[in-house]
């Protein structure tokens, strides 16, 4: 799996502007790859991951042990739609390719504007599991940026990348607590 996903999990990662000092989020990390990639850019910062399988928390507290040992990275089992961190503790979130596991999407995705601090950064990737067309490609983009407005994010937008076996659809978002 983390083979497989090191194109789409790169790309995604890039989106997000990863600073030293940034606190980040993933929600649904799988192995861990993506968080490994992020904590290499976020040196002086936190990552933090969940996700809903004890599997996946295990390979992935595997891959980042030493992170995990230093305190720069934690991983959890939890829920998208209910993230065991106080209000306004992360700069940054991302979720690829887990969306669709999450029990409630707009639940989780008000929990993550809850966590983010003010201007904070969300990342949504999905990649369908079938070849799309351009037109199930937009009808993506236009279903993640309806679920990020009813979720009270501003700022929205959307980019796909062509990358194999089916091209990426990714929604960039802001938390902006009524200031933008």
């Amino acid at each position: 799996m983390a083979f497989e996903n090191r194109e789409r999990n790169a790309w995604a990662v890039s989106l997000l502007d990863v600073q030293p000092t940034d606190h980040l989020l993933e929600i649904g990390f799988g192995p861990g790859l993506a968080i490994q990639q992020m904590a290499a850019l976020a040196s002086n910062g936190l990552v933090a991951g969940v996700d809903q399988s004890a599997v996946m928390v295990q390979q992935a507290s595997r891959r980042n042990a030493a992170g995990i040992r230093s305190g720069h990275i934690e991983v959890k089992q939890a829920s998208a739609d209910l993230l065991p961190y106080p209000d306004h503790s992360f700069d940054k979130a991302i979720a690829i390719n887990s969306l669709h596991h999450w029990p409630d999407r707009q639940a989780g995705i008000r929990e993550i504007k809850r966590v983010l601090k003010a201007n904070g950064l969300l990342v949504l990737v999905e990649q369908p599991r079938t070849k799309a067309t351009e037109v199930m490609l937009t009808d993506l983009s236009k279903q993640l940026m309806a679920q990020l407005v009813e979720g009270g994010f501003d700022d929205i937008k959307s980019v796909t990348k062509a990358m194999k076996p089916v091209a990426t659809v990714a929604a960039t978002a802001r938390a902006y607590f009524g200031q933008p």
